[in-house]
């Protein structure tokens, strides 16, 4: 779902907000649950609310790493990235990713992969999967900023099987970018 503000303009380049859903939701559900729309309206970005694919279960996700998913959804995102900018007129220096669960694994793995296109992210509840701190290689810094309840049942704060601890998360990025 591609949100554009009414006062876009073709004349002048806006930034682009990837605002993925967490798993087993979708993009409408994200659209609503972090409603940025009436904040584009007044700071004027475009904002996409990609669909995830159906894993093995039968719920939606995005690849990061676990679950035995094979879709390559990094190539996905650059792919729409170069879509929409054939159809908009995109700032291609503020492109940046934010996502809830699942999406905050995404948007993280965006800022390790796709760091040349994503100017900085946010995630709400989501983490780094287990192990992807060591083969993490941006190309330049991506600031990053983390909400996380600490009593979280769902994307435990101390780490799980699946997720790094997220204060090794936040140490790892504030070294990369030099924040310390």
């Amino acid at each position: 779902i591609v949100y554009v503000p009414a006062n876009y303009s073709a004349s002048q380049a806006v930034p682009l907000l990837f605002n993925f859903h967490g798993y087993t939701s979708n993009a409408t559900q994200q659209m609503w649950y972090g409603d940025f729309r009436p904040i584009a309206d007044t700071a004027g970005f475009i904002i996409v609310h990609p669909e995830g694919t159906v894993d093995a279960s039968g719920n939606t996700h995005f690849n990061v790493g676990w679950g035995g998913s094979s879709v390559d959804d990094v190539s996905f995102t650059s792919a729409l990235i170069d879509e929409l900018a054939a159809s908009y007129s995109l700032d291609q220096n503020r492109i940046y990713s934010t996502g809830m669960s699942n999406g905050g694994f995404m948007s993280f793995k965006l800022a390790c992969e796709l760091s040349d296109r994503i100017a900085a992210i946010g995630s709400v509840t989501g983490s780094m999967t287990l192990g992807s701190i060591n083969s993490c290689n941006p190309t330049h810094p991506v600031p990053v900023m983390q909400i996380h309840g600490t009593a979280d049942a769902t994307v435990d704060y101390n780490g799980t099987v699946f997720s790094e601890p997220i204060s090794s998360v936040l140490d790892f990025w504030a070294n990369f970018n030099n924040c310390d």
